[in-house]
């Protein structure tokens, strides 16, 4: 049983090449964007409704760029846990448990769902919609926090 189970760890290749995937696919996508918000700068209007979506769409950009480094943290924190490759790790980016791979990976969704917020509030016009948008996602960034703190409490070497 041993060797099936040393064996199947390197069926994490599929997750960790499906996550240098998506970086690309998501890193691409959002460098074409880059070019259409730039043309959009150049060859639009200076109105404020002009500059307003500029800003939403400058703030979208960001919010995939985010992703994308995501899914590449991911990936880089899963072959450092199961295929043995730290060395390709940068300094900063300690991994020894899958505990410490959530921690950073929550921390980063925390980041998107701020980023893409501010996106939403501006395109906002009216109503008390963004309230509940900005309810629903303090709510999850406090389960976060609460589960980040109870995780961490019983870790000599907490944070």
């Amino acid at each position: 049983m041993k060797p099936i189970l040393r064996i199947s760890r390197y069926l994490v290749v599929v997750t960790v090449v499906g996550c240098i995937v998506m970086f690309g696919g998501v890193t691409i996508y959002a460098a074409l964007a880059v070019g259409g918000a730039i043309l959009k700068m150049l060859f639009g209007g200076s109105a404020l409704t002009d500059i307003a979506a500029v800003t939403a769409a400058a703030f979208k950009i960001l919010d995939l760029f985010l992703l994308g480094t995501i899914f590449y943290i991911v990936a880089l924190g899963l072959a450092a846990l199961f295929l043995d490759s730290e060395a390709a790790l940068p300094r900063w980016f300690k991994v020894r448990e899958l505990q410490d791979l959530k921690f950073i990976v929550s921390q980063s969704v925390v980041v998107v769902m701020l980023v893409a917020f501010l996106g939403d509030v501006l395109e906002w016009e009216n109503g008390t919609d963004i309230a509940f948008v900005g309810g629903g996602i303090a709510a999850v960034i406090a389960a976060i926090a609460f589960m980040l703190r109870s995780s961490r409490a019983g870790d000599p070497g907490n944070r």
